[in-house]
């Protein structure tokens, strides 16, 4: 099971949105093409379902760190289809959530070679540390550990693979731009925002 890759296209963006408990919320088409779920299958379940079953648990913490306090990151992961491929991607995490409500938009491409290789045994690593004793303190130990033996941040290696943050931000918006990723979900519209779609609606009548 997930033995066999599944390679992506560089001009394909998923797109998905998830609540803030990590519920998707939205997906386009292009992630059914891809993993083989359906709408029906992913939209109100845990997006664990995509996660391949080796991600490093030191990973997801990190990410969700970011996504807790509203900030934007970049995620290298690992991730599976329906018919038991695995598949690896850049994701573009941008969370807007509150104490009570919000979304996180996600956006995921292609991830070159050179970048796969290497979070591929980066990520073997710290599995195999979390799960043969060493658990989630060492695992962070060792993660942070590799990135100042390199002198850099795991964001900061990111965009420089990519010849700088310009150059990152051009490939990760050229199919899906910031608007339509941040469009709004009419289950996140609070009062206002119905009321001033309405009257925008009301003043294109002519009759």
């Amino acid at each position: 099971m997930f033995e066999i890759e599944k390679n992506l296209e560089p001009n394909i963006t998923l797109v998905c949105k998830l609540d803030k408990n990590g519920n998707i919320k939205f997906i386009n088409k292009s992630y059914t093409d891809v993993t083989g779920f359906s709408e029906k299958d992913l939209v109100g379940q845990s997006h664990e379902i995509i996660q391949h079953p080796k991600m490093p648990n030191v990973i997801l913490e990190r990410a969700w760190n970011a996504i807790n306090h509203n900030k934007h990151l970049y995620l290298i992961s690992k991730n599976i289809t329906k018919n038991g491929e695995y598949f690896w991607t850049i994701a573009d995490i941008h969370p807007k959530i509150n104490d009570n409500a919000g979304t996180v938009y996600i956006r995921r491409k292609y991830l070159p070679n050179d970048l796969k290789e290497e979070f591929e045994k980066l990520y073997e690593v710290l599995y195999g540390i979390e799960n043969s004793g060493g658990g989630l303190d060492v695992a962070r130990n060792y993660l942070n550990g590799y990135w100042e033996d390199r002198g850099t941040t795991f964001e900061q290696y990111i965009i420089n693979a990519f010849g700088g943050e310009k150059n990152l931000k051009t490939y990760m918006t050229s199919e899906v731009s910031d608007k339509e990723l941040f469009s709004l979900d009419p289950t996140d519209m609070n009062i206002d925002d119905i009321l001033k779609l309405v009257k925008k609606k009301k003043k294109r009548r002519f009759w």
